[in-house]
């Protein structure tokens, strides 16, 4: 496998069990097939659910781990779990403190941080007031003046949020920008895509079969939990940031994807794209699919979906019955592309 910079991405096939059905092309069109069968979930038994301090799994012992450290130099996660090759796997990633920080620091949007570009709006628009009314402007070059001002404003708030992980969107809403998100994340996590590399070469992994073990990782090694909407006083939309996902050890659909997404983001010629329902988000990768396997279509080419979330142990193509439920739901579903 060849790697390149800044975006990498691959394609990949992986023949999955799974029912019959066919997703729509248009951006929010919504599954014109039912399952004829339904989901039947897999799943991978854990060892003790405080499994911060866990040993390795052994021959007889749990076949998913993870062993999450901390100290004043540094952030450590290990974790093992099992791919759907049914090979067990044990993946480590380590972050020096400072590092951390600064990654974690760089993620979220704070109110304060937008009422700061306020005061400043409104206190440039009250000295262009006065000197206009000094020099005798008209009050055509006085709402000129205030215009440029907002403007500047907005300009000035859209670039904030932005590099914060987030859109602003009509109304005034704020949303995660999960495209941005993984684009962004994809070359600072590239030292946990090189782990996923060696083990591939290790087994003599193909590119399907590094999907699937990126993806067993998310759904059964990294703990389901909900991700605070605020922080610390710093609004996350929900999500945690990918690497702080791998050293924390839990995330949820949306943070999973992400991450899942960016190490992923790694290999030529990948496509993906997030799929958003209703209370919940995944994700697709571009690729032929197989019979049987689940798949929405993009601008006319096919990408086969993931389901990150777990805790359930789903290859790609097959997804819950629950998220079949919401992508069949009357709000259907919007199609994100990362790549």
């Amino acid at each position: 496998m060849s790697w390149r910079t800044p975006a990498w991405a691959y394609g990949a096939l992986l023949t999955a069990f799974a029912v019959a059905l066919s997703l729509g092309s248009a951006w929010n069109r919504k599954l014109v097939l039912t399952p004829v069968h339904g989901q039947i979930l897999a799943g991978q038994p854990s060892g003790d659910d405080d499994a911060g301090d866990a040993a390795p799994a052994s021959e007889d012992g749990p076949r998913v781990y993870q062993r999450i450290k901390k100290t004043a130099q540094a952030r450590a996660a290990e974790y093992g779990f099992v791919n759907f090759n049914q090979e067990r796997l044990n993946i480590s990633y380590r972050i020096s403190e400072a590092d951390f920080k600064r990654y974690n620091a760089a993620y979220g949007y704070r109110p304060e941080d937008i009422e700061a570009l306020k005061e400043w709006r409104d206190n440039a628009t009250r000295s262009s007031y006065r000197l206009a009314v000094a020099e005798h402007k008209s009050q055509a070059q006085v709402d000129a003046a205030a215009a440029a001002i907002q403007k500047e404003y907005e300009r000035k708030e859209h670039a904030y949020l932005t590099d914060r992980g987030f859109v602003l969107e009509k109304g005034g809403v704020t949303r995660i920008d999960m495209p941005g998100v993984v684009r962004r994340n994809g070359p600072q996590i590239k030292p946990l895509a090189q782990v996923f590399e060696r083990v591939a070469d290790a087994h003599g992994y193909r590119s399907m079969d590094i999907i699937g073990a990126v993806l067993s990782f998310a759904q059964t090694a990294v703990k389901y939990r909900q991700p605070d909407d605020v922080y610390k006083g710093k609004h996350t939309g929900g999500i945690l940031p990918p690497i702080t996902t791998v050293v924390l050890g839990w995330g949820d659909c949306d943070t999973k994807t992400a991450m899942v997404s960016s190490i992923l983001s790694n290999w030529a010629q990948m496509r993906m794209v997030g799929i958003s329902v209703p209370g919940h988000y995944l994700m697709a990768v571009l690729q032929i699919p197989d019979k049987g396997d689940m798949f929405v279509e993009y601008k006319g080419l096919q990408y086969i979906l993931l389901e990150p979330a777990g805790p359930a142990w789903l290859p790609p193509g097959k997804v819950a019955d629950e998220t079949v439920a919401q992508l069949n739901g009357s709000d259907g579903y919007k199609i994100y592309p990362f790549f």
